[in-house]
C-alpha cells in the first residue's frame, strides 16, 4: 500500500489539494481519497450494528485501494459479476467472504463463481433456479424478496425481487424439488433510504420465510441479507437505522447469520474531486448576464447522479474569491453533450480561468459510472491518509 500519502493529522483537506494543484495536477482534475475515513467507517459499522456483517458493494466504487484496504481489515464484499469478483479476489479475498448479488447472471458468471468457490448467490426467479441447477448445482441458494422504503429516491424493486408470499413460497418449494441448497433470504429497500423501518419491515418478512422454509423441509436456511440504502455523505449518520436493525434481529435465532451490503456508507464522504476551470463565457438569458463556467469533468465522467437529477451539489473554492458578491452562474463539463450540466442557475461568486472548484462527497458512484466520452479522462484518485490513523491501521494489520 505503498500509493498511498501519509499526512500530518493538522493537515486539512484543503491544505493537501492546495500542494498538490501546485506541484503535479495543473490542468487534470483528482480526486483525494481519504482512506482513513474509509477505517472509521467499517469501525462504527462494527460498533453500532455488531451482528450485521457488512458486505461492501463494490458497485459504488470499484477503487483498487479502497477494496485493498477493506480486505486487510478482513471485510466481506458484495459482487455483482464476474469482473467484481475478481478484482475483490486479487487482494486475497476467500470466496467465503463474497455475495454474489445479482438475481439474473450470465451463465459464464455462475460458472466462473464455482470455480473460485463463491458459493452465495442471489435469485428471484425460477429461471435463475433452473440456470444454477444446470452450471452450479452446489451453490447456496438466497431468495431475494421485494421490500421497498416509502421514501427512497431509487426504488429498485422495480428491477429486482420476488413478491414475498406466494411467489417466494413458490421459489423455496422449486429450490427443494431441484436438490438446490437454501441458505437464506435478502432484500434492498433502495438508495438512499430514508424511511428506517422499511428495514424492520423486510427482516420480518424474511423471518416469516425462514419459518416457512423450515415447514417444506428445508433445514439450512441459514442466512438474511438486509442490502443496503445506508447514508454516508458528510454530516450523516446510521444511528436510526442501527436502532431498528438491532430490534428486529433480537429475537433472530443465533444459527442464523445477518449480513448487509452498505456501498455509499463507507466511500461517499471519502472522496474529494478537485476540478480546473479552463474556460469562461457570459451570456443574455431573460435580460440578464449569466456567467457560463467549464472545467474539466462533467456529468460523463463523476457527476453522473447530477444527470440523473439525484444531487445538486455545490462547489467549494480552493482560494478566496475576490469579492463576495455572487452571480447568476452554470457550470458545465468538458465534453460538447448539451446535458453535461453540472450547476444549474445557480449563485457563485466571480470565478476566473485558473480556479479550482473542490467538491465532496464523491466516493459513491462517481468513478464506478464514469467514462472516457469524447475522449476526457477520468479523474485519478490520490488516496490519503493522516499519520495517526495510518499507524493504527499498520498495527491491526501488522504491516511492516
Amino acid at each position: 500500500m505503498n500509493e498511498i500519502r501519509v499526512f500530518d493529522d493538522s493537515v486539512d483537506d484543503m491544505d493537501i489539494i492546495q500542494n498538490i494543484t501546485s506541484t503535479e495536477h495543473r490542468e487534470k482534475a483528482f480526486y483525494i481519497a481519504d482512506i482513513g475515513k474509509v477505517i472509521a467507517k467499517h469501525d462504527e459499522w462494527i460498533a453500532k450494528m455488531p451482528r450485521v456483517v457488512p458486505h461492501f458493494a463494490i458497485k459504488s466504487n470499484s477503487d483498487p485501494t479502497v477494496i485493498k484496504v477493506l480486505a486487510a481489515l478482513d471485510a466481506c464484499f458484495d459482487c455483482a459479476s464476474k469482473q467484481e469478483i475478481k478484482q475483490v479476489m486479487q487482494h486475497g479475498v476467500h470466496g467465503d467472504r463474497i455475495i454474489f448479488a445479482h438475481p439474473a447472471k450470465y451463465p459464464s458468471h455462475i460458472i466462473y463463481a464455482k470455480k473460485v468457490d463463491v458459493k452465495q448467490m442471489t435469485v428471484d426467479s425460477e429461471y435463475e433456479l433452473f440456470k444454477i441447477k444446470d452450471f452450479f448445482p452446489e451453490a447456496k441458494i438466497v431468495i431475494r424478496i421485494r421490500c421497498d422504503s416509502k421514501n427512497t429516491p431509487v426504488v429498485l424493486g422495480m428491477k429486482f425481487g420476488c413478491e414475498s408470499h406466494e411467489e417466494a413460497v413458490r421459489l423455496i418449494q422449486l429450490t427443494k424439488d431441484l436438490g438446490l441448497n437454501l441458505h437464506g433470504f435478502s432484500f434492498h429497500v433502495g438508495s438512499p433510504c430514508c424511511e428506517p423501518e422499511a428495514y424492520s419491515r423486510g427482516i420480518t418478512m424474511c423471518k416469516q420465510l425462514i419459518i416457512v422454509s423450515k415447514s417444506i423441509g428445508c433445514d439450512d436456511v441459514q442466512l438474511i441479507d438486509i442490502g443496503g440504502g445506508f447514508p454516508g455523505e458528510s454530516g450523516t449518520n446510521i444511528d436510526e437505522i442501527a436502532s431498528v436493525v438491532n430490534k428486529a434481529i433480537q429475537d433472530v435465532d443465533p444459527s442464523i447469520r445477518v449480513i448487509s451490503e452498505p456501498g455509499t456508507y463507507y466511500v461517499a464522504s471519502s472522496f474529494t474531486l478537485a476540478s480546473y476551470l479552463h474556460s469562461k463565457r457570459m451570456i443574455l438569458k431573460d435580460g440578464e448576464t449569466m456567467r457560463m463556467y467549464y472545467i474539466n469533468c462533467g456529468v460523463f465522467n463523476g457527476f453522473t447522479e447530477e444527470l440523473l437529477d439525484l444531487q445538486a451539489r455545490v462547489p467549494q473554492l480552493l482560494s478566496e474569491p475576490v469579492s463576495s458578491e455572487k452571480f447568476s452562474s452554470c457550470v458545465w463539463g468538458s465534453t460538447l453533450h448539451s446535458y453535461d450540466l453540472i450547476v444549474k442557475d445557480m449563485l457563485l461568486p466571480e470565478l476566473n480561468i485558473g480556479d479550482w472548484l473542490i467538491w465532496k462527497d464523491m466516493g459513491a458512484y462517481a468513478i464506478s459510472l464514469s467514462t472516457t466520452f469524447n475522449g476526457f479522462e477520468i479523474p485519478v484518485v490520490i488516496p490519503i491518509v493522516r499519520k495517526s490513523q495510518w499507524e493504527d491501521f499498520r498495527a491491526r494489520i501488522n504491516l511492516v
